[in-house]
């Protein structure tokens, strides 16, 4: 009897990995899977038919189909599918690269068929999965299918890392909302990479192309603060990093961050860390990286 198995468990590795485009040839119709199978749509549009079950594919759908269900591509001749195609064993690796049957049981070899566990994880992932808004894990699927053609040391090793990696991802996807959106990370990174500036939240809902009451719901949902928060935090930490690190003196870190009051920067820096910044370059002065906690995570 199969084993009820959590999603931690298995040992990702692939048979075959590659590119293809479907031009709607019998063999992309009534077929099997000896293994697990990823789809990821490059180009077209059209339709997957899973154990009865019809699913929209475009790009940036992914879809995972387990062993041994009949499944079906199906696509308009005006928009014909390419896409990532990954087949893989999860539990004990077969070495083959054998991994469709088409016509049960008269080609269906049963020492080719991979090890399946049920597992709730796994199994909710059966059908599509839009991930047109995680960049992320479109670039590392398609990172995997290319390291798995070269001829690499610990290709094996590097490979399995990363699609397990990724998978746990694409798992997490499918539980939780709490996935990094990529419209909010982008407002982020500006932040990281411009800390002084001024918050300019009229730019930043055009770029993330959401109304404000979106912005910060999401926001708030990915991160845990609100922008305000994060910003005065990546302010803070850059102010620590930049005093302790440089020796550039303490107004001119201040102004760089776009304190206009040395006064003001100091009580919040002390607020923050526990201790003033003039302390803090003492510190690293004489004795090295002091090892300081900030108080609070997120501040007015």
């Amino acid at each position: 009897m199969n084993e009820e198995s959590s999603v931690l468990s298995i040992q990702p590795s692939i048979r075959a990995a590659h590119y293809h485009a479907y031009a709607g040839r019998r063999r992309e119709k009534n077929r099997f899977g000896y293994c697990y199978a990823f789809h990821l749509i490059d180009k077209g549009a059209g339709s997957l038919l899973i154990g009865g079950r019809s699913y929209p594919l475009k790009k940036g759908t992914l879809a995972f189909i387990p062993p041994g269900i009949e499944h079906s591509f199906h696509m308009s001749e005006e928009q014909p599918i390419s896409s990532y195609d990954m087949y893989c064993d999860f539990f004990v690796k077969l070495e083959t690269v054998q991994h469709l049957y088409f016509d049960p049981p008269h080609d269906y070899e049963a020492e080719l068929m991979t090890l399946s566990r049920p597992g709730r994880e796994l199994d909710q992932l059966t059908g599509v999965t839009r991930l047109s808004r995680y960049p992320e894990l479109i670039q590392t699927f398609i990172q995997v299918v290319r390291l798995n053609r070269l001829g690499i040391q610990y290709k094996s090793e590097i490979v399995g890392s990363l699609l397990y990696s990724w998978i746990l991802q694409l798992v997490n996807l499918s539980i939780s909302d709490n996935i990094p959106d990529y419209r909010i990370q982008k407002i982020i990174d500006l932040m990281e990479q411009y800390p002084g500036m001024n918050p300019p939240y009229e730019q930043w809902l055009e770029l993330c192309q959401l109304k404000k009451s979106q912005f910060y719901s999401m926001f708030k949902k990915m991160t845990g603060l609100t922008p305000k928060e994060c910003f005065f935090r990546i302010k803070m930490q850059r102010a620590y990093a930049t005093i302790q690190e440089s020796d550039r003196s303490i107004t001119s870190i201040a102004e760089e961050l776009g304190y206009s009051s040395i006064h003001y920067f100091s009580k919040q820096f002390s607020t923050y860390f526990g201790l003033p910044p003039s302390e803090l370059r003492r510190q690293a002065q004489e004795a090295g990286p002091p090892s300081i906690t900030a108080k609070r995570s997120s501040s007015q």
